[in-house]
């Protein structure tokens, strides 16, 4: 009984991390550039019991009791799939037409330094430098990179912005015609990059430890690479997470928690009866 409230209570702790990820999913379905993540289990470390070594029958089961400790989350996967495009019909929003390709954004850690992490949400502004010059920003406010990883400063004021293609933009900057190659990479190994934010990601840091290579991670699209950048102008990527299937793992997992609970809450009722016999 105790073994069966253990089994119970590391179930639960689980798949509350479960319940958590499926909420921030449900909570950002309308976030743009936004991938849901999702959790897979797998069984925990079991015990073997010998508990039949009296036994002379011929047995169709392998002999011994084989007892689990519960689940656990093995891995959570980032589910790359292309969100749905909305029309804005705004010059500055952007929005990839293929998987896998990212914005390079300046953003700020903790320390309170500055750090290239990846987004797909193409919701852009001009923030004022000086007087003089503008840069080109997120909703955020961070600086967006061109594919030198230089932020993006511009001659104010800025209009008549096109795409001309492969990611790269034309625009009137105070009377002349500038082209600014907007900075994207391809994550070939979406799994490995670590979640910053519910829009942005980044490489761990301990990328080295865990045997990750950036330059095999991330791929800059460069040369002729830029060919393959899909970009479409006045649409912003939505969310790709599909709110129907998000809810009913929600209810999947609220009952599996349900049951894990009544577990426990037996073995309890179980020992109070073995205690009362004594």
């Amino acid at each position: 009984m105790i073994r069966t409230m253990v089994t119970a209570t590391n179930t639960m702790g689980q798949l509350q991390k479960q319940l958590d990820l499926i909420s921030n999913n449900i909570a950002n379905s309308s976030t743009t550039g936004y991938k849901e993540s999702t959790a897979t289990f797998s069984s925990m470390l079991a015990q073997e019991a010998q508990n039949q070594r009296g036994d002379s029958a011929n047995r169709l089961t392998p002999p011994g009791l084989r007892l689990g400790n519960g689940a656990k989350i093995a891995q959570t996967q980032l589910v790359s799939a292309q969100g749905s495009l909305q029309r804005t019909d705004r010059p500055l929003d952007f929005a990839f037409n293929n998987e896998n390709l990212f914005f390079k954004v300046l953003v700020q850690d903790a320390e309170g330094g500055q750090k290239q992490n990846f987004t797909r949400n193409g919701a852009f502004y001009f923030t004022p430098v000086n007087d003089q010059e503008v840069m080109l920003v997120d909703g955020q406010g961070n600086a967006i990179l061109n594919q030198n990883n230089e932020t993006i400063v511009l001659d104010g004021p800025v209009d008549d912005i096109r795409h001309v293609g492969n990611g790269r933009i034309a625009m009137n900057a105070n009377g002349t015609e500038q082209q600014v190659e907007l900075g994207v990479v391809n994550i070939q190994r979406p799994q490995l990059m670590e979640r910053v934010s519910s829009i942005y990601f980044g490489i761990p840091e301990n990328a080295e430890e865990l045997g990750i290579d950036p330059a095999e991670a991330v791929v800059q699209m460069e040369g002729g690479l830029r060919l393959n950048v899909g970009l479409e102008q006045g649409a912003l990527e939505q969310s790709n997470v599909d709110l129907s299937k998000s809810f009913t793992d929600l209810i999947q997992v609220q009952r599996n928690y349900q049951f894990q609970s009544r577990a426990i809450s037996i073995s309890d009722q179980m020992s109070g009866l073995v205690n009362g016999m004594r």
